[in-house]
């Protein structure tokens, strides 16, 4: 039974951290309440604080579930692409699988910039929550890597391809993802390991 009411209570908290993202998204910070949070996810403001303390715990939220995400996209990859372009090739297939949506590159890019402007100092993305599968997957794939060499790697690629992201989504609309492919793979390609 306590394997039941885990995998609610997981549903709901999942439910409350994309409805902050998606009233986030849509109708901007100022509409982000907890009380719109609770009411899109079909739950109370009491159920609500019983999972966040607040609205912007409920944004770090949905971006940690992302990265998690993210990360088991990259181990569903398959074993014969080299860890040095896997990054790439997920971040890629992300891009051209759609880049409008709730789990989208620019969703987490903008949803980082409310987050700034709601300047929530207590919250923060957990750093092991984004690093560990990461590092995890590199020493999977690449047994002779060290750990300090692969958590520069991990860096490295999240700037690279972070700047290459930021600059797409400050062009003009409409915009040919393509382009946002040729950037993330040349800024790669200046990463040497």
């Amino acid at each position: 039974m306590s394997g039941l009411r885990e995998t609610k209570k997981a549903a709901t908290r999942t439910a409350l951290s994309r409805a902050a993202a998606q009233i986030a998204l849509t109708d901007g910070p100022e509409a982000l309440t907890v009380a719109t949070v609770a009411a899109a996810a079909g739950v109370s403001a009491r159920t609500f604080h019983n999972y966040f303390p607040s609205r912007e715990d409920a944004l770090f939220e949905f971006m940690n579930i992302r990265v998690q995400e993210l990360s088991a996209q990259l181990n569903e990859l398959p074993q014969d692409i080299d860890h040095r372009v896997a990054i790439e090739e997920m971040v890629i297939n992300h891009l051209r699988e759609g880049d409008d949506e709730l789990d989208s590159f620019s969703a987490m890019f903008r949803i980082g910039e409310i987050l700034s402007t709601l300047g929530a100092p207590s919250c923060a993305i957990d750093a092991d929550v984004i690093i560990t599968p990461m590092l995890q997957f590199l020493m999977d794939r690449d047994p002779n890597l060290e750990k300090f060499e692969a958590m520069v790697f991990i860096h490295l690629h999240a700037a690279a391809i972070a700047i290459s992201l930021q600059t797409y989504y400050k062009m003009p609309e409409p915009r040919d993802v393509e382009i946002a492919v040729s950037m993330v793979k040349r800024a790669c390609r200046l990463i040497k390991l």
